[in-house]
């Protein structure tokens, strides 16, 4: 059968969070599709981090790990681009292929959100969630771009982003359709050497969907059509998918898969 078919990742990918809860299985997702190299960073769980970087040294994968967060201040966006220097240079290959998992989803009651509480008010869930994730991503794409690099963005949303439905992560679901908004100007400012792409899941079992009450966890069960949550490597595959060659002629534009939730 001819090889067209078949979706590859033959590139150094760039995995933001990456021993996180979705993150990890996309790594090992793109490793599956052919990866080469994968750079991943991690946020305060440093043993995870070492125990994937273990994993991937096992399989041959040329791997780089540090501990660093999106850009949520101009000050950040030259340290990451420092980091992208140093992850290119510890594995010899430029960075084509580019994830961003890492994001806050804090349930609060409404009457009790903040703006500047440090863990669940709006400004860290935006700061995170959208600011980071739009300038981190630019920051990429303006190397791919000098460096003539042909490559692919991906941006994990949310279906929250489009299906909100609970007044608890009003400021997540604000934060999910701002990000699917800076999808579609990336793609359009990077056209047409660059893709970007959103994926927003549904459901999926993470720990950052621990903090749900089982009330509303039932709720949400009843509406999911599939009837259950999504395993990570659900959302994982569909991410190689679009970051690869199964995703060619797909840009500017966020995928949902949720499991039919209504």
């Amino acid at each position: 059968m001819d090889s067209k078919y078949l979706s590859r990742v033959d590139a150094h990918a760039l995995v933001l969070g990456g021993s996180g809860g979705i993150g990890r299985d996309v790594v090992r997702a793109l490793v599956a599709n052919g990866a080469r190299a994968v750079t991943f960073t991690y946020g305060r769980n440093i043993k995870a981090a070492e125990a994937l970087a273990q994993e991937l040294a096992g399989h041959a994968v040329r791997t780089y790990f540090r501990s660093v967060e999106v850009p949520m201040r101009d000050a950040d966006v030259p340290r990451l681009a420092h980091f992208l220097d140093d992850a290119v240079a510890a594995v010899g290959e430029e960075i084509s292929v580019m994830v961003n998992t890492i994001g806050v989803s804090p349930n609060v009651p409404l009457p009790e959100h903040t703006i500047d509480d440090p863990e669940t008010g709006w400004r860290r869930v935006f700061d995170v969630n959208t600011i980071g994730a739009f300038f981190a991503a630019r920051t990429v794409a303006e190397r791919m771009r000098l460096k003539g690099v042909k490559g692919a963005i991906v941006l994990i949303s949310s279906d929250n982003a489009t299906v909100s439905w609970s007044p608890i992560s009003a400021h997540y679901d604000a934060s999910k359709a701002a990000l699917e908004h800076n999808v579609r100007h990336l793609a359009f400012e990077y056209r047409p050497d660059i893709r970007v792409l959103g994926i927003a899941p549904g459901w999926v079992n993470t720990p950052l969907n621990a903090t749900l009450p089982e009330d509303e966890r039932r709720d949400v069960l009843s509406r999911i059509w599939l009837e259950r949550f999504a395993d990570p490597a659900e959302i994982a595959k569909v991410v190689a998918f679009f970051a690869g060659t199964g995703g060619s002629f797909a840009n500017g534009t966020t995928f949902v898969v949720n499991g039919g939730f209504r």
